[in-house]
């Protein structure tokens, strides 16, 4: 019994190429056929990575609600980025870029140390771009059986024509584990809309040119409408009735300042009334921390919908600026 049980593990762990799936198939044959990619050539680099067999046979299944996972507390999230280290080399990297930063904050209003800032966060600065082949992480998550993969066929097609606008070959490219890339972790249909070639030498080139992206960051948020050098977020204490305005979800802000000062909360006098503002709450252990947030803070979380990066951001920011300025005086 127990040979039997080991024989059938191996059998529904068995790989095929991922062009014996009928969903690969159809995937190259709309690349042929709408943007007329060569269908031979698309052929050869899908042979080249191997899907679960179990994935193809897979039967629907009434999907079973598993718990929510509790997120991490963001005192310690929070850690993680907010270092010595990471403080030093996004001061470092200013300097070494400083006239690319300033020319890319006069083009578009986003100040340099939010942009040095998303480089710390997504890639120690260039340093850690990811390892995972980005082909086979966006063909296993599109054809596979992945909760997402709708998403994922869009980014792959996003990314075939990325390669070949870039004339990057679709087979050396490598990024995170969730198929982001460069030295911003852009994905593939991020890369094609917000991507410049901020040096103008012709290309765009977000894995080995920190000029193209510091420029691609700026543009990024410029797109998401950044309001220029505005506020971005200011601690505030919420009263117990108050509280259940401040979320620890993506919060847009919708009502103005005189809205909220109405609803009786104590909003800085210096805001004028018509200031749109939201309200976010950080998770902790033991008292969440609050925070009034600007249009600014909104943007941020349009590059990661997660609060706490968008806040770890902010507050990086603020720290590699201090420091800089500091050095320089």
């Amino acid at each position: 019994m127990l040979t039997l049980l080991l024989l059938s593990s191996l059998v529904s762990a068995k790989t095929l190429p991922a062009t014996q799936f009928k969903s690969t198939q159809n995937f190259i044959n709309k690349m042929v056929k709408e943007h007329h990619f060569n269908q031979n050539e698309l052929l050869l680099i899908f042979s080249t990575i191997e899907l679960t067999a179990a994935d193809k046979t897979k039967k629907k299944t009434k999907k079973v609600k598993k718990p929510r996972k509790k997120p991490m507390a963001w005192d310690k999230y929070s850690s993680l980025f907010l270092t010595q280290e990471r403080i030093q080399n996004g001061v470092k990297f200013w300097h070494d870029n400083i006239a690319t930063l300033k020319r890319a904050e006069t083009t578009y209003n986003v100040p340099i140390e939010i942009i040095v800032a998303i480089l710390g966060i997504e890639t120690s600065y260039g340093h850690n771009k990811g390892t995972h082949p980005t082909l086979e992480t966006l063909a296993k998550r599109a054809f596979g059986n992945y909760r997402r993969r709708n998403f994922y066929k869009k980014e792959l097609e996003s990314f075939l024509l990325m390669s070949r606008e870039n004339a990057i070959p679709a087979l050396a490219i490598k990024g995170s584990y969730a198929g982001a890339m460069g030295y911003p972790q852009f994905i593939a249909s991020s890369y094609r809309h917000y991507a410049v070639d901020f040096n103008q030498d012709g290309k765009i080139d977000l894995f080995s040119n920190p000029i193209d992206a510091i420029g691609s960051i700026a543009n990024y948020f410029d797109k998401h409408q950044w309001h220029d050098f505005g506020e971005i977020a200011r601690p505030i204490s919420l009263s117990s009735t108050h509280l259940k305005y401040a979320k620890r979800s993506t919060n847009k802000p919708k009502k103005n300042a005189k809205y909220w000062r109405d609803k009786g909360l104590d909003i800085d006098t210096d805001i004028p009334n018509k200031t749109k503002l939201a309200f976010v709450r950080l998770p902790q252990q033991k008292i969440d921390e609050t925070y009034l947030t600007f249009w600014n803070f909104y943007v941020l979380t349009r590059y990661n919908h997660d609060n706490r990066y968008a806040m770890v951001a902010y507050q990086l920011s603020k720290k590699i600026k201090q420091q800089f300025n500091s050095n320089n005086h």
